[in-house]
C-alpha cells in the first residue's frame, strides 16, 4: 500500500519541519512525504529524502488549500492512502503501520487515530479526550483509503469563511460521505497545541498567548482571540 503524508507548512522553523519529516521518514512501508509550502518554501526541503516538495502561493486559509492541492497530486499519482500531518506535529514510529493494519483487519475506508496533546513548552498534557473518531477527529489523525479521497475536495471548495474551522468542515464531509470507519486507540500522533481548551481539558490554566476560536453575537463569523483577550472581555463584562 502506497501511503502519502501531506504536510502544509508556512513559516515554521527548519528544525520543526525536520522533526515532522523525520517522523514520516521513520514509518514502515512505502511512505512518501508531500510537503506543501504555503507561500514561503524552505530551500532545504528540496534535498530531503522521500519528499515531494510542492510550492504554491500563500492562501491564508490555515493550510486548507495546500491540503487540497496535495491531495489532488497524491490521487493523480496513484497512491492508495492519504494522511495529513501539520508541520509542527509528528508521528510515533508505529503510526502508519497501525493504520494500515486496521484497514487490513476491518476493511475500513477511513481510520482515525488517537493523539497525544503536547504543550507549547514541550510537556505532555495527556491523551486527547475530544478527538475520538466519534464526536470529532483531528486533521492529523486520518488515514484515508482511495474510496474516501473525494472528501478531500472540501479543502478546496468550501466557503473561505469556514477555513478557521476547516477541521470541523472536513470531519463533517467524512461523516456525511458514508465511508466505513474504524478507530485506533493507540496514541500515535503528537499534537503541539496552541489552544486554551486543551490546557483546560487537563486541568491547567491556559497561557495568555494560547488561542480560542470565538463567535460573538454581532458577528456570524468565527475569529481567533488569545486567552488574555478573553480574560479582558470577561473583566469588562463584569465576570
Amino acid at each position: 500500500m502506497r501511503v502519502a503524508v501531506i504536510s502544509p507548512y508556512y513559516k515554521e522553523p527548519l528544525d520543526v519541519l525536520r522533526r515532522c519529516h523525520e517522523s514520516v521518514l521513520g514509518q514502515q512501508g512505502d511512505v512518501t512525504h508531500f510537503m506543501v509550502a504555503d507561500g514561503f518554501p524552505a530551500a532545504d526541503v528540496d534535498s530531503w529524502e522521500s519528499v515531494v516538495h510542492i510550492k504554491i502561493p500563500n492562501h491564508a486559509d490555515y493550510g486548507d488549500t495546500p491540503r487540497g492541492v496535495g491531495a489532488a497530486c497524491v490521487a493523480a499519482n496513484g497512491f492508495d492512502a492519504i494522511c495529513f500531518l501539520d508541520a509542527d506535529n509528528w508521528y510515533e514510529p508505529n503510526h502508519i503501520e497501525t493504520m494500515r493494519s486496521i484497514v487490513q483487519m476491518t476493511g475500513a475506508q477511513v481510520v482515525t487515530a488517537t493523539r497525544t496533546i503536547i504543550a507549547a513548552d514541550g510537556r505532555v498534557l495527556g491523551i486527547c479526550k475530544e478527538s475520538n473518531g466519534i464526536d470529532f477527529n483531528d486533521t492529523n489523525c486520518y488515514f484515508l483509503t482511495r474510496a474516501a479521497f473525494p472528501a478531500c475536495a472540501v479543502w478546496l471548495f468550501k466557503d473561505l469563511s469556514e477555513s478557521i474551522v476547516g477541521d470541523r468542515v472536513f470531519w463533517r464531509a467524512v461523516q456525511t460521505g458514508g465511508y466505513t470507519r474504524a478507530h485506533s486507540i493507540v496514541p500515535s500522533v503528537n499534537y503541539v497545541t496552541t489552544l486554551a481548551f486543551h490546557y483546560q481539558m487537563f486541568g491547567e490554566t491556559p497561557p495568555d498567548d494560547s488561542k480560542l476560536i470565538a463567535q460573538f453575537n454581532d458577528d456570524q463569523h468565527f475569529q481567533i482571540i488569545s486567552y488574555a483577550q478573553l480574560k479582558e472581555i470577561r473583566r469588562e463584562a463584569g465576570y
